[in-house]
């Protein structure tokens, strides 16, 4: 009798493990992909710090040299992503299927300089010194007072991703990224989304924002299929 005892003893604790075990290796698997997510996500912040820095000298020192638009200089950001399966080849070259993004912009809101220089030739008695828009309204230059996009650059894969802050027509970016004066004046399919109160932030009229903005795609980090890692996304602003 004694014996039978201890067989069962031995065939209850066999089943206890097995519960406890099938409870704590989703538990483990759980606790190791958020902190190996987490790691990502520090990548993702930082490799979008690093573009919107890129950005800024881009944009503010022509004579850089830096053309965003450019395979190699791309580069830059896709080395910066290393781990985050950006790349096409060996060589840094973006891949447009790839695991991440990233998307830099330039939003203006539109005020009276941007419609002087827009909108050509100007309406008769337009700019003036009489007030304090020099004439400039949303019915002489449709995008007057409104958040629009002066500059779009994606690195990556652009077509699973998309900005928060929408985007501008494709006829209307050039090679080089950057949008004309008259179509920042008068398009009004241009105009960004989710800007000014409530939004990614505010602007004074005729100033800009430069924004950096990348999605990555850390599904491969997942032990087991048991947890999702999500897609991590990050902003900076310049």
């Amino acid at each position: 009798m004694g014996i039978n005892m201890r067989r069962n003893e031995r065939g209850n604790s066999i089943l206890e493990f097995a519960i406890v075990m099938s409870v704590l290796i989703p538990m483990f698997a759980g606790m190791v992909t958020l902190s190996m997510a987490l790691s990502r996500d520090i990548e993702v912040s930082s490799v979008c710090r690093d573009a919107v820095v890129l950005l800024v000298r881009s944009v503010t020192d022509p004579q850089s040299g830096l053309d965003l638009s450019q395979t190699q200089n791309q580069r830059i950001i896709v080395a910066a992503a290393n781990g985050l399966n950006m790349a096409s080849d060996a060589q840094d070259d973006p891949s447009s299927t790839g695991g991440g993004v990233v998307i830099l912009s330039q939003v203006i809101l539109v005020g009276p300089q941007q419609c002087d220089v827009g909108v050509v030739p100007n309406p008769s008695g337009v700019p003036n010194t009489t007030g304090p828009n020099y004439g400039w309204t949303s019915s002489n230059c449709p995008n007057y007072g409104q958040y629009v996009f002066a500059y779009r650059v994606v690195i990556g894969n652009g077509t699973r991703w998309t900005s928060t802050l929408g985007s501008p027509p494709t006829a209307d970016v050039g090679t080089n990224g950057t949008i004309s004066a008259a179509n920042i004046a008068k398009d009004t399919s241009n105009r960004a989304t989710n800007m000014g109160s409530g939004g990614v932030m505010t602007l004074t009229a005729g100033n800009y924002a430069l924004i950096s903005e990348m999605y990555a795609d850390v599904s491969f980090l997942n032990l087991f299929s048991i947890w999702h890692a999500p897609v991590l996304y990050a902003r900076s602003i310049s």
